[in-house]
């Protein structure tokens, strides 16, 4: 059982068409989510620029959708507060790729962060808007996990100015 009822899949041509981003994104309701990255058929274990551009066209998108239906919670919402449990598939093909390391765990080219945002927002914000019940959901879920972030924060600090009044 999923958080949407459909999972938000598309496929999207990165910088007119010198190469694309194909990307599946489901959120269970269990939350036991997981990221599987690749750039040109290679996995990339540790992430990079591909995944941090699709996290940025997410919550932009997804704080775009709060403030068109006058949801000023939606402000607070970042990145990890969408994709924390979500399911995601992600590969990019893009020309000269550079990454980290001889084993290629993690993809360090500049241009594919900004590549991937533009090539995945546009897309996002039509799903939210073709399907306001998944689009609710969604918002009110990363809403949660942003207070929750900011609960945790909040008591984090209180127990470090805690300790800090014992010394």
């Amino acid at each position: 059982k999923c958080l949407t009822d459909q999972p938000f899949v598309g496929e999207g041509k990165l910088n007119g068409g010198t190469g694309r981003a194909e990307w599946a994104i489901a959120w269970p309701l269990d939350e036991e989510g997981f990221c599987s990255s690749y750039c040109n058929t290679i996995p990339t274990a540790q992430g990079g620029t591909h995944e941090t551009g699709l996290k940025s066209a997410l919550s932009r998108g997804l704080r775009a959708y709060g403030d068109l239906v006058k949801n000023k919670e939606a402000a607070k919402v970042q990145a990890d507060d969408i994709t924390g449990g979500a399911a995601i598939m992600l590969s990019v093909f893009i020309g000269d790729p550079q990454f980290q390391g001889q084993t290629k765990d993690k993809l360090t080219s500049a241009s594919a962060t900004r590549l991937v945002e533009m090539a995945v927002k546009d897309h996002f914000d039509h799903w939210l808007s073709a399907d306001g019940d998944s689009a609710k959901a969604l918002l009110d879920r990363a809403i949660e996990s942003a207070d929750m972030r900011r609960r945790r924060k909040e008591a984090k600090e209180m127990k470090r100015q805690s300790a800090t009044r014992r010394l």
